[in-house]
């Protein structure tokens, strides 16, 4: 028989490695065709080692970005769900800046509020590079240009709504303290930004996430001061002076954009 040529080799090497961890992937062809047996292994023993250290690097590659999820699983119980992950949903890049995002999808409960926040890290990290809106720039605009103004927001943002509060169990875990907060089980929102090539969380109040969840639907600037009174629940006076606290801050960590009519 006539040996294989050099491509279709790699495809073969290729499709061998990956395909046990696919679920509904053709299997290649025999590896006795590709492949010599050595003094101890046979062919398709040889290649299951191949295997196998493909599966492990990207279950590696998902503890790296999932730290906090590791850690409140456990070792065995995080690698199970990351190889059943993995069979659902393979890898597709030859980058794995993308693994993960959807690990929250195959997750429940704690694991999956900390899923949410270290895969919008993961996203905030990647995302493109773009020059903000700076408080200078709001000085310069006029109150009723701006009550009437939509804002977008910067690539590297994301807004979670979650029903734990993670922020304080992640933080543990990142900065390898040996015991880790309770993770409380309570509504809690939070932004995940990149500010200055960092990744920053900010916890948020339900009236402040309610006015950037506006913005992000593209409501005008008015009606997420609105959206932020509804839930609004210390004495009326209160509000005006905290929604400017808010605005400055988010304009000081740069999430914003663009103004637009």
């Amino acid at each position: 028989m006539r040996p294989p040529d050099f491509e279709a080799t790699v495809r073969w090497f290729q499709a061998s490695v990956v395909a046990p961890h696919e679920r509904g992937r053709r299997a290649p062809a025999p590896a006795d065709r590709f492949v010599l047996p050595s003094r101890t292994l046979r062919p398709e023993q040889r290649m299951a080692i191949y295997a196998d250290a493909y599966l492990a690097r990207l279950v590696e590659a998902l503890e790296k970005d999932f730290p906090a999820v590791a850690r409140i699983l456990g070792p065995r119980a995080f690698h199970e769900r990351c190889r059943g992950y993995l069979e659902r949903f393979p890898s597709r890049s030859r980058s794995l800046n993308s693994l993960g995002r959807r690990l929250p999808e195959v997750l429940s409960g704690a694991a999956r509020d900390l899923a949410r926040v270290e895969a919008a890290m993961s996203d905030v990290f990647d995302a493109e590079p773009a020059e903000p809106l700076r408080p200078s720039d709001f000085a310069r605009i006029a109150p009723e240009r701006l009550a009437d103004a939509r804002l977008d927001f910067v690539p590297a943002f994301r807004l979670l709504e979650l029903d734990h509060a993670a922020n304080p169990y992640i933080d543990a875990v990142r900065q390898e303290r040996a015991a880790v907060p309770r993770l409380k089980h309570v509504r809690s929102w939070m932004a995940v930004y990149r500010k200055e090539f960092q990744v920053r969380r900010l916890d948020l109040k339900e009236p402040a996430f309610a006015a950037l969840s506006a913005l992000q639907r593209g409501r005008t600037v008015s009606q997420a001061v609105a959206a932020a009174a509804r839930s609004w629940s210390d004495p009326p006076k209160w509000l005006q002076p905290q929604i400017r606290r808010w605005f400055g801050e988010w304009a000081t960590e740069g999430f914003f954009l663009r103004l637009k009519r």
